[in-house]
């Protein structure tokens, strides 16, 4: 990835790796929440636990892809710096709503 060249580029292939790492991110959860809802449920057997032991176990893994990948991300793409004046404009933004 590290072909892309103008900071055009950089910054729409850090994009697109923040969205892939956002869906990471959100399947984790899905696992996660999916896991806690067998516990909710009523009768919850031996079978059931070790399913959501299953789950919890994907989610863990998923989340470690996720914190991987966003590692590795930001190697790849660091944060692109805000120009002085796009600082300055965001600063006089943040003060105004104070």
């Amino acid at each position: 990835m590290k072909e892309c060249s103008t900071p055009a580029q950089i910054k729409a292939c850090r994009a697109l790796a923040l969205e892939r790492n956002r869906q990471l991110f959100e399947d984790a959860h899905a696992l996660n929440r999916a896991a806690y809802e067998l516990l909710e449920a009523d009768n919850l057997d031996l079978e059931q636990f070790e399913h959501y032991r299953a789950l919890r176990r994907k989610a863990d893994a998923k989340f470690e892809e996720a914190i991987d990948h966003l590692c590795v991300l930001n190697e790849d793409f660091p944060p692109i710096p805000m120009s002085p004046h796009h600082s300055q404009e965001l600063r006089r933004q943040l003060e105004t709503v104070e």
